[in-house]
């Protein structure tokens, strides 16, 4: 009963001491705990404060209702401490969405019996006791707040169903308008648009588990393929639930880039939005293309080859995640599996990935499997394939850690590391489903 509180408290202590101990060269010379972004959001405040954009502030490229919030703090470092609090209710959400999937009669019969540890705790360390999302938050990043919050919020909203399993049209409305605002935030929750629609498409659902098999996708047959995508696009943009979903959503997303566009200018629209589209950096980059953007950067001539190359990266993107939406969200229980699957395969195909990213999927794992948390684990196959994919990370870590801070020729090095990364998050992509 105490899990979201102890989380917060840990939080908040962590993010004043360790600054404390760490910033400033007070325990080690050379080494800081806070966030570079952190100082990019105060910066960013502090010109608001002065009558000025935040865009002012050289490298910050997210929307400014962010530094319009932080500037209302009297000192900087409340900041983060709203961060963690954010970051604790991310992880009360979690913890209330697997307690109520266990109250459910057919996961009550499913649900797995763990030796050592109560099943309370295991739920509490999916994130108010992890290690990773407590690190990220104490250090000062947003994305709890600016992201995961709102993101969580929409799937908490969604598939909080009736008891005859209907969703209602103010559920919807709430769903929409937090969805809007997380993509307002972060480009990247576009992503589970279509899945929420295609999940809002098909309820009513039951409560009771489905003997139905579904069959594969007609790929060899273009007359059923025709079919069932007149059949979707019916579904999705002819049906009363998914179109207020979605005409909520961009009207809430709208309203928020036109009001920042209002006050700052265009460079709103394209520090805070457009910039993403495009943003391509080798720095701190666990993708296998980090290599290819880091030549390509030295060669102004290629530079509208390049652009071009980037954006034709989204296409795979766009395939994986059309066919999961539909493939997966309109069935009872998987949306939590769906938006997880989705966030995996954009982070794994993106051109830029960082130590932060891992949290939009990390937050959404424990809303895969609704009993103690030991089931992701019963597997060999996948306990093999977490274990291949761990090497990778500690083999990229090592190699970078000779290139960025050693200053040693590991390019190549690197490069080969963030392949075997890719391939073993595929992998485990693979063991999972």
């Amino acid at each position: 009963a105490y899990a979201s509180w102890i989380g917060l408290f840990i939080r908040l202590f962590l993010a004043w001491f360790l600054p404390w101990l760490l910033d400033g060269g007070r325990l080690l010379q050379g080494v800081s705990y806070t966030d570079i972004d952190f100082l990019v959001f105060t910066d960013a405040a502090e010109y608001i404060k002065r009558g000025l954009s935040p865009y002012d502030r050289h490298t910050y490229r997210y929307t400014p209702f962010l530094a319009e919030l932080l500037s209302r703090f009297p000192h900087k470092e409340y900041g983060r401490y709203l961060f963690c609090i954010a970051d604790a209710f991310c992880g009360y959400i979690i913890l209330h969405e697997r307690r109520a999937r266990r109250r459910k009669p057919q996961q009550q019969q499913q649900e797995e019996k763990i030796e050592w540890f109560s099943v309370e705790l295991v739920d509490a360390m999916w994130w108010l006791y992890n290690p990773l999302a407590i690190n990220i938050c104490t250090r000062g990043s947003s994305e709890s707040l600016m992201v995961l919050l709102p993101v969580l919020l929409t799937f908490w909203i969604a598939t909080n169903n009736n008891n005859d399993g209907t969703t209602t049209y103010l559920q919807i409305l709430l769903a929409g308008i937090c969805h809007g605002v997380a993509v307002h935030s972060k480009l990247y929750p576009i992503i589970y648009s279509l899945s929420y629609m295609a999940y809002f498409a098909t309820s009513p659902r039951t409560t009771m588990p489905t003997t139905k098999k579904t069959g594969t996708f007609p790929w060899t047959q273009p007359y059923k393929s025709i079919r069932l995508v007149k059949l979707w696009i019916g579904r999705l943009l002819f049906s009363s639930k998914p179109l207020l979903f979605l005409v909520t959503f961009i009207s809430t997303f709208g309203l928020l880039t036109w009001l920042a566009v209002y006050i700052y200018g265009e460079i709103a629209l394209q520090e805070g939005l457009l910039y993403h589209f495009s943003r391509v950096d080798h720095r701190h980059n666990y993708s296998m293309y980090w290599y290819w953007i880091y030549l390509a950067r030295g060669r102004t001539a290629d530079a509208a080859a390049t652009m071009m190359s980037s954006r034709l990266l989204l296409v795979p993107q766009a395939l994986l995640l059309a066919y999961s939406s539909l493939g997966m969200a309109p069935h009872d229980g998987q949306l939590g599996l769906t938006l997880f699957v989705q966030t995996y395969l954009f982070v794994t195909h993106n051109k830029v990935i960082t130590a932060q990213y891992f949290t939009w999927y990390l937050c959404l794992l424990p809303l895969c499997n609704s009993g103690g948390g030991g089931g992701l684990l019963s597997s060999r196959k996948i306990v093999k394939a977490l274990i291949l994919l761990i090497i990778s990370i500690l083999l990229w870590l090592g190699s970078a850690y000779g290139l960025e801070m050693q200053g040693l020729a590991f390019h190549r090095i690197v490069w080969l590391a963030s392949v075997l990364y890719f391939f073993a998050n595929v992998n485990l992509m693979g063991s999972l489903l």
